[in-house]
């Protein structure tokens, strides 16, 4: 609010770029009132959902009131009068699609930005990072090709192994010489000439480039990981936010090859009218801030493509224990498993008890395998479920979360304890004291997925170590289960509702997305588990208990206010709670169910909070760090207490593409077991060099970009300034007569030096400078204007460049009026009196040609002129 207030102040125009519409309604409605107090005018942009594509614009009205949210507060103007605000916010692709909308209008009239003086950028590492491997681009319909890709998606699936090789790490896919000759036998022609494979004709490129996007998306790009098909259309899902981005389409016609692979209708490729990256937009900036919680790990790109430092700023708890005098102290200690985790407690209190948190975020564990993997998260999720701990299970794609939501149902949850079972009795039997991590060889048919294992063999399996069945009920089972999975008799009650309904969960991905809200607003409640793709930008606050609903809070507060007789609109939820216990009891019903209601859900909040707050589980870490410490925030806000772990496997892509195979080594030299989760610094070192040589990959990817965007925006700037010039200069004579200066001298020169004469020149000239004819005058064209004139031949290449040129100003300017004259006379001439003139000459060329002696010689210009 302050920098945007202070840089407002230069009239020139403050920008707040944020990641979507609501969040700039919100924003500007809320600083609106602030900004409006110290006389200063908010514009807010908006992008229209209508079939004609209008922008829509409010600028900020205190007294303008409606029904409706999208325009409470916000009065409908001109999308020039937003940006003529002192203050504007919008998303980035708002003010980049203006920017390039101004630069294709036909009208000065038509624009709508006045400059780029100061912008800051919330959320800036998903703006100026994430989004800038996505240029801007206004397109247009273009051919229809829909037959070659629906040929070419049926070919690459019926390419085999051998004919192709996938590089995932790159993200490429080359054809092998078997692959090639393959295909061709499937089109029945050549895709090159077998003597000169470098020789490809026009059609062969094309078939080519249709090939090439309909192998990456037959082997690159995955179905419910990379996008989702919806109502019949292929609708990209953002690898960052795990939201949908309908409307976006790959370029190049890759879309169009993964609606062809997906069976669903190709729909026309499109051509490019105006493009600029985000980058090179955000760099035209004179001045450029941003905030936000995950840039630490970005700071060199930050610095090297925008020139920004990062500074990182203390939380608002460490910050208030900074300060002298603040009743807070740092403490660390050791939770009952032996971990480090700190806390915040009064200085005075001896007996030191904790106000406030910090999160634990527990070390990595990794597993052998992904069954492995997906059995322990499992567990985890089993063990605070049933002492009621909520949690929070961050998966990578639509597909992992919907397959981990599937081992959370009756059978298989049944299923994976019968396994665990199992393992308990060999370990009381085998190894009571637990130091044997080896993969011991009678238990190997345990690690098959847990749909192929069946009742008799895990009975007989069983009965070898003392288990007379595998019925979870069996009070003979119960000790044994209870110790693997961590838990006390007190906890039997809700592990016994597990074996048959499962683990009541909700799943938020792409799929989810209109009830995103819903979701999240219960993910703190008392053992709730909330499955979602990335969690970055799903900037909603995970309260502990719950969200209390806003009804609920109104009716409470109304009984505070009606009957305890106080204002309850300052209280804090706790201050509340003891004004609501000090009621008497004479409440009626409906105000006695409000009342019961909000105690139970604050003492759920208690209790939650006495449990160890919200847990995060990571299935898999992320190619970014960024990512994976922006799901880790979603617990342990404000000093809540909360806690973290990542389950790996070396099965994850990020380990199979980038350093697991030293893992993969030494686990298999020791013999490890499958289930057994390993916790090691060197294997933390792997992962976050893995995930550095990813970050600096990617980097190198947006560089690259960059770079050639750098030439493209060098030839922008140039053509957008000449548009400018165009628009705003009164009189273009001087710049269009240098223009053909610049273009004529090259042509006259190269037409004169051509050893088949000036032919090619004069039809250059014909074909730019036509016969024009119009209303006042008629022009003629070059090739005429040279016959009537009979001007003969220059004597260099600079007088006949001089000629053209001066002829061009003649007949556009109309300053010579006697050629006009004499040309409009010629025009005019009847056909008789034209027919004459070329019968005259004709007999005079007769006569002429008679005469000719071949023996004598001749200046045959001469003689052909006169």
């Amino acid at each position: 609010t302050l920098p945007l207030y202070l840089n407002a102040l230069e009239g020139k125009g403050a920008h707040l770029i944020t990641v979507n519409d609501y969040l700039a309604r919100r924003d500007g409605r809320w600083m609106g009132a602030i900004f409006n107090l110290l006389g200063l005018s908010v514009g807010v942009l908006q992008m229209s959902n209508g079939s004609e594509g209008n922008q829509l614009a409010y600028i900020y009205d205190p007294n303008e009131h409606s029904l409706r949210e999208e325009s409470n507060l916000l009065r409908p103007v001109k999308r020039r009068d937003a940006y003529n605000a002192d203050i504007t916010y919008g998303t980035n692709s708002e003010f980049g699609f203006d920017y390039l909308r101004d630069n294709i209008t036909m009208s000065w009239d038509q624009r709508v930005q006045r400059g780029h003086h100061y912008a800051i950028i919330d959320e800036v590492d998903n703006i100026l990072i994430d989004e800038a491997r996505t240029p801007l681009i206004i397109s247009g319909p273009s051919h229809e090709d829909s037959e070659n890709y629906i040929r070419m998606a049926q070919i690459a699936k019926a390419l085999n192994p051998e004919d192709y090789e996938v590089d995932e790490k790159d993200r490429t896919v080359t054809m092998t010489e078997v692959g090639i000759a393959h295909v061709e036998e499937l089109l029945g022609q050549p895709l090159s000439d077998p003597e000169r494979p470098e020789d490809v004709t026009p059609d062969q490129a094309r078939i080519l480039g249709f090939l090439e996007q309909s192998l990456r998306a037959q082997f690159l790009f995955h179905r419910n990981k990379d996008y989702i098909v919806q109502g019949g259309e292929v609708v990209i899902v953002d690898e960052f936010t795990g939201r949908m981005m309908p409307g976006r389409r790959w370029s190049d016609g890759l879309h169009q090859a993964i609606e062809a692979k997906e069976g669903t209708k190709v729909q026309a490729e499109n051509i490019t009218h105006a493009t600029i990256t985000i980058q090179n937009y955000f760099r035209m900036y004179n001045k450029l801030a941003g905030m936000t919680g995950t840039a630490l790990t970005e700071q060199e790109e930050f610095f090297r493509i925008y020139g920004l430092e990062v500074l990182a700023i203390p939380t608002n708890l460490e910050y208030r224990a900074m300060r002298p005098n603040s009743g807070l102290v740092q403490e660390e200690t050791r939770d009952e498993d032996g971990y480090k985790y700190t806390y915040y407690t009064n200085p005075s209190d001896p007996d030191k008890k904790p106000l406030y948190f910090k999160r634990k975020d527990y070390p990595d564990v990794i597993y052998r395998t992904a069954e492995g993997k997906l059995r322990a998260i499992v567990l985890e999720i089993i063990h605070y479920h049933v002492i009621g701990r909520p949690q929070l299970v961050g998966t990578t794609s639509v597909e992992s979360s919907e397959r981990l939501s599937e081992r959370l149902s009756s059978q298989l949850v049944r299923r994976l304890i019968q396994t665990v079972l199992i393992r308990q009795a060999w370990t009381n039997k085998y190894n009571p004291k637990g130091d044997d991590y080896t993969s011991p060889p009678e238990l190997a048919m345990l690690n098959d997925p847990l749909a192929k294992l069946h009742m008799p063999d895990l009975r007989k399996l069983g009965s070898q170590y003392g288990l007379e069945s595998l019925d979870l009920d069996d009070p003979g089972n119960r000790s044994l289960v209870l110790r693997a999975l961590k838990l006390t008799e007190q906890d039997w009650p809700r592990l016994q509702l597990l074996f048959d309904a499962g683990v009541p969960h909700q799943v938020l991905n792409a799929r989810k997305h209109t009830e995103e809200s819903l979701i999240i607003a219960g993910a703190g409640a008392y053992g709730a588990v909330t499955i979602a793709t990335n969690m970055a930008g799903r900037g909603v606050d995970i309260k502990l208990g719950g969200e209390i609903p806003e009804s609920l809070l109104a009716q409470v507060n109304q009984v505070l206010a009606s009957v305890a007789k106080v204002s309850p609109y300052n209280m804090t939820m706790e201050q509340r709670l003891e004004a609501i216990k000090s009621l008497d009891s004479n409440l009626d019903e409906e105000q006695k169910q409000a009342v019961d209601s909000f105690i139970a859900d604050m003492n759920n909040m208690e209790k939650v909070r006495e449990l160890g707050g919200l847990h995060v589980i990571g299935s898999e870490r992320h190619e970014a760090r960024r990512i994976d410490n922006q799901l880790r925030g979603r617990a342990a806000r404000q000093g809540d207490p909360g806690s973290s772990r990542f389950f790996l496997s070396l099965d994850d892509d990020l380990m199979r593409l980038f350093g697991g195979g030293q893992v993969e080594s030494l686990l298999s030299r020791f013999k490890v077991d499958e289930n057994m989760p390993i916790e090691a610094n060197l294997i933390a070192k792997v992962v976050e060099q893995s995930q550095t040589r990813v970050e600096g990959a990617n980097f190198d990817v947006r560089k690259h970009l960059l770079e050639y965007d750098d030439v493209l925006n060098a030839q922008r700037q140039r053509i957008y300034t000449q548009r400018d010039l165009i628009f705003n200069k009164a009189d273009l004579r001087e710049d269009v007569t240098e223009m053909l200066r610049t273009e004529l001298g090259s042509r006259v020169k190269s037409g004169l030096e051509d050893p088949e004469g000036p032919w090619k020149l004069l039809a250059y000239l014909e074909e730019i400078q036509p016969t024009l004819n119009t209303p006042w005058a008629d022009y003629p064209s070059y090739t005429f204007k040279l016959v009537l004139d009979q001007i003969g031949e220059p004597t260099d290449e600079e007088e006949l460049t001089e000629m053209i040129l001066n002829f061009s100003q003649d007949a556009v300017e109309a300053e010579h009026v006697h050629l006009l004259e004499n040309v409009k006379t010629l025009l005019d001439k009847s056909e008789q009196n034209f027919k004459e003139q070329l019968a005259e000459r004709s007999d005079a060329l007769d006569a002429y040609l008679e005469n000719f002696d071949a023996s004598e010689p001749h200046d045959l210009q001469a003689e052909l002129t006169s």
